[in-house]
């Protein structure tokens, strides 16, 4: 490496130069994904965001629960736990808890600790709170034909029963620590949707909505609106309509969507949307002003097959499912 010809000095610079160049670790530069991009090469159900932009979802073909940071998806996904396959639907809370629901029955998991607590069928639709520390669900016995709606720690070492009931299909969502939601889905006898607002003190139990056809609902963050859409059964036109509980008056939005395909952004006034060709924001505090395009992205046909619509805690990210292949989608919302 040294000539006898040369400076020997000058040479040692040469090399320790060389050295700090091919070996000294290049700083890795962030770029955000911007239009739209693809968040998972594969299928993922039921998908939950937590506040530092972290994306859980499901695998069912295998049970895996996979996480994927909207910050870095060039690292791909990570296995967060693998529980069993094929969940008709899960319940997300903080700290990495959830409730899977089986045809069997419904599973508490705490990925954290490692625990999980299997569930009576006589438990039906537990759902947990936002914290993760509380489920509620209906307990009902099929011999009796009765039941009640109750809370619970997930561990149920303790319970409280809210409300006697004869109906077992309840579809639960906790509002707030001391309201729930329920909702009576069609049965044989009734094909109409009914939506209740039950007081966890006191059992209260308020009617918002009666006998609405194919009713779809989404809550804003403060669980104080809902944006839903359903099928006048008198005129059999569908409409998209924004309600205040407090209030409890309905209006009518201008455009016309499937509620399902909506999310509440933070400010708990606009609403974005799924439509034909693009996505949508709506101001339901202004009813009769039209929808304004914030995106229409070419590829997987996004806006027309986009479900389980998300936002990131800073809105600069929509996330949604695309119902044709099966995989979350990321699009960027910075102008």
């Amino acid at each position: 490496m040294f000539t006898r010809k040369t400076d020997l000095t000058g040479q040692q610079a040469l090399i320790n130069n060389s050295l700090v160049t091919r070996f000294d670790k290049t700083e890795e530069k962030y770029v955000a994904p911007t239009g739209l991009f693809e968040l998972t090469s594969g299928e993922a159900s039921f998908p939950s965001i937590s506040t530092n932009g972290e994306i859980f979802y499901y695998v069912p073909k295998n049970g895996e629960i996979r996480s994927i940071s909207i910050k870095n998806t060039a690292s791909g996904s990570a296995l967060a736990a693998k529980i069993q396959p094929n969940a008709s639907h899960i319940s997300w809370g903080a700290n990495k808890t959830l409730i899977a629901s089986f045809p069997t029955g419904s599973i508490f998991y705490d990925l954290a600790s490692n625990y999980s607590r299997k569930y009576a069928p006589a438990i039906k639709s537990p759902v947990l709170n936002k914290a993760g520390d509380k489920i509620a669900y209906a307990y009902f016995n099929e011999e009796s034909g009765e039941g009640n709606v109750s809370i619970a720690d997930p561990k149920l070492e303790s319970y409280k029963n809210i409300l006697s009931t004869r109906f077992s299909g309840w579809q639960m969502r906790w509002l707030a620590s001391d309201r729930l939601a329920l909702i009576k889905p069609p049965t044989l006898e009734n094909a109409q949707y009914s939506l209740f607002v039950l007081e966890v003190v006191g059992g209260a139990l308020q009617n918002v909505l009666d006998s609405r056809s194919n009713l779809e609902l989404v809550w804003s963050g403060n669980g104080q609106k809902i944006v839903y859409s359903y099928i006048d059964q008198y005129v059999q036109e569908g409409g998209l309509y924004v309600m205040d509980l407090g209030a409890k008056e309905e209006a009518k939005l201008k455009p016309v969507f499937d509620a399902s395909g909506c999310v509440w952004s933070i400010d708990n006034e606009t609403v974005y949307c799924t439509g034909q060709n693009s996505f949508v924001s709506i101001d339901t505090s202004t009813p009769e002003a039209p929808a304004k395009e914030i995106a229409n992205p070419t590829g997987a046909n996004a806006a027309a097959n986009a479900t389980n619509l998300l936002l990131n805690s800073t809105e600069d990210y929509l996330i949604f499912k695309n119902t044709k292949d099966g995989k979350l989608y990321g699009l960027s919302l910075s102008q």
